[in-house]
């Protein structure tokens, strides 16, 4: 119930105020940002699952002209891309298909120049468990061994062959081609395995009164409070606004949304 409860809650979807169509003429390619009940259901099923506790603060729908992706991009910095189908298909930083700014990478990415696959950036593949080079394998058991493994991809293009596993709690573990570790993507910024919801009849009333008084018409749709970087701090979701940062006095840090665009007052 209380799953069915969050998805009703989190479906109103974060709207920022930067809803746009990014077209680049002459390549059929077009970006929308959308609205979380808009991401395919086997999507938004995936981050629920597996990113308890996140919050989807911005997501888009990238189209080429033959394939559909779409990209969600959480409070604790990690994107994910999925299929017209909601498969995973990329993730982390190379796998971005859209910028801070909502506008689709240029360079970068799985797709190459203009988000399309050819012979120079094909598209990556999905391997399982089995697929992955001994010495990989046997990092990852020795190092994460009680770690769930959600998705691994192998990237082949000229300029990056590295194998990418994304580990639930953990974050993204690269391997070169041979299985060599290379580095671990940690959460640097948001690490929030230590944040636990609060109720919005709790949270201090400097907060209460800061959102009244600048989102009047918005409601608050849950908070959370944790610890990031060693300090406390106080999170609240308000609905068609975004994430709305405290520190643990209840004053105004910043404003999370649009692909985690920072708003200070």
């Amino acid at each position: 119930m209380l799953k069915k409860i969050l998805i009703a809650s989190i479906c109103m979807g974060i709207i920022s105020g930067c809803q746009q169509d990014d077209v680049l003429p002459g390549d059929d390619l077009s970006v929308t940002e959308i609205v979380e009940a808009e991401l395919p259901q086997t999507a938004a099923t995936f981050i629920l699952t597996n990113y308890d506790g996140e919050v989807i603060t911005s997501a888009f729908r990238i189209t080429n002209g033959k394939e559909v992706s779409y990209e969600a991009n959480l409070t604790n910095q990690m994107n994910i891309v999925f299929s017209e189908n909601g498969r995973v298909l990329a993730f982390g930083e190379d796998g971005a298909e859209v910028d801070c700014k909502g506008k689709h990478r240029k360079r970068g990415g799985f797709g190459g120049a203009h988000g399309k696959f050819d012979e120079k950036h094909p598209k990556p593949t999905v391997l399982e468990l089995k697929d992955l080079p001994t010495k990989a394998a046997s990092y990852l058991e020795e190092k994460y061994p009680d770690h769930e493994i959600l998705k691994i991809i192998f990237i082949e293009r000229e300029e990056l062959n590295q194998y990418h596993v994304l580990v639930k709690e953990v974050g993204i573990v690269v391997f070169d081609a041979s299985g060599t570790f290379v580095k671990l993507r940690e959460r640097p910024v948001m690490n929030c395995a230590n944040f636990q919801k609060i109720e919005i009849a709790d949270l201090p009333a400097s907060i209460t009164s800061y959102i009244q008084e600048k989102y009047p018409d918005n409601e608050i749709l849950r908070a959370r409070k944790g610890t990031r970087k060693e300090v406390v701090e106080i999170h609240v979701l308000v609905k068609e606004v975004g994430v709305l940062i405290f520190d643990a006095a209840g004053v105004f840090i910043e404003l999370k949304t649009c692909g985690m665009d920072k708003d200070k007052d």
